[in-house]
């Protein structure tokens, strides 16, 4: 059993709180459409944005966050698995978010290229993650290697590169000194 699942029912007193608001305005999403929290553990994010979309899928490895986010809102789809191996036809999602989750997916760059693949023509994901190369983050890579986590971290710029290369249509914008949200769209063929 990871560590996610073992603090599972003491996940969302771990982990600050999630202010929507404050990025609302910067994230494009689609009323209309399913949006994926790409692991959304117990679901904290994904409530939130049943104010803002039509559905909202949480995907997640660990079977106990999962059971966390039923017990929160019996309106969230709930699905295990992971991201370099989604269970969605190609071309069918319109919107993925992933909120500092990217650092710790041991497939980072298969997880890029099956969102490119499950993304639907102008789909985005869209990113928040810790910036690697901001100074003040050091303590949580610290405390993350101590954990034995795993992480990568990547900057806003790597990140970037990444992406385009898969062939996604980049833009992002710094959120504080040490975050950054990364809106990687497909491009339409």
């Amino acid at each position: 059993m990871d560590l996610f699942s073992r603090i599972a029912g003491r996940y969302d007193h771990i982990i600050r709180g999630f202010d929507l608001e404050k990025i609302i305005d910067d994230f494009t999403y689609s009323e209309e459409e399913l949006l994926v929290d790409l692991g959304g553990g117990t679901g904290r994010v994904a409530t939130l944005f049943l104010n803002y979309v039509n559905e909202c899928l949480v995907l997640d490895r660990s079977f106990e966050m999962i059971k966390q986010a039923q017990n929160k809102s019996r309106n969230l789809l709930l699905v295990q698995g992971t991201g370099d191996s989604m269970p969605f036809r190609e071309n069918t999602i319109k919107q993925i978010f992933v909120n500092d989750v990217l650092h710790h997916i041991r497939k980072q760059k298969e997880t890029l290229q099956e969102s490119h693949l499950v993304l639907k023509e102008n789909g985005k994901l869209i990113i928040r993650d810790y910036d690697r190369k901001y100074i003040g983050n050091i303590f949580l890579f610290i405390f993350e290697k101590i954990l034995r986590f795993g992480s990568v971290f990547f900057s806003p710029q790597e990140l970037t590169d990444q992406c385009q290369e898969i062939g996604f249509s980049v833009n992002w914008k710094r959120l504080t000194k040490g975050t950054y949200l990364l809106s990687a769209e497909k491009k339409s063929n």
